[in-house]
């Protein structure tokens, strides 16, 4: 889930190919598809797994039901085939990109998501990086 990494609990992603370029910045959507009783389940979980202060950062439904098909957040990433040590967030895949200087959005954008890595839309790019 997008608000892992928007909210700092989640600093690694593990995906399938790697990017090119293998270094830079990315910008993080979140499914549109995603509902108050799937983000329920998601807390159930993250209440068992994460540690109290972890936990304390994710933000109610309400918070972040805005969220859903938008752009909320921009970070810098580097690629590799290296895993952290120990391993998180593995999902089976060869692919780890490692996420930093996350930075939430003031407003969420609306933005058409696709799987995968894909070019930001122009209109959206110049929005989201000419404010940093």
């Amino acid at each position: 889930m997008a608000v892992m990494i928007a909210m700092g609990i989640k600093q690694w992603e593990n995906r399938s190919a790697t990017p090119i370029p293998v270094k830079g910045r990315c910008a993080m959507t979140c499914s549109k598809s995603s509902d108050a009783r799937e983000y329920a389940n998601f807390l159930a979980w993250a209440e068992r797994v994460f540690k109290p202060e972890a936990f304390a950062a994710l933000p109610a439904w309400e918070a972040v039901e805005g969220w859903r098909g938008k752009l909320v957040a921009v970070c810098d990433y580097e690629a590799s085939y290296t895993a952290p040590n120990p391993p998180v967030w593995n999902e089976g895949y060869p692919v780890w990109w490692h996420l930093t200087n996350v930075r939430l959005l003031d407003e969420p954008i609306p933005c058409r998501g696709n799987v995968g890595m894909w070019r930001l839309p122009e209109d959206v790019c110049k929005h989201v990086f000419l404010k940093e």
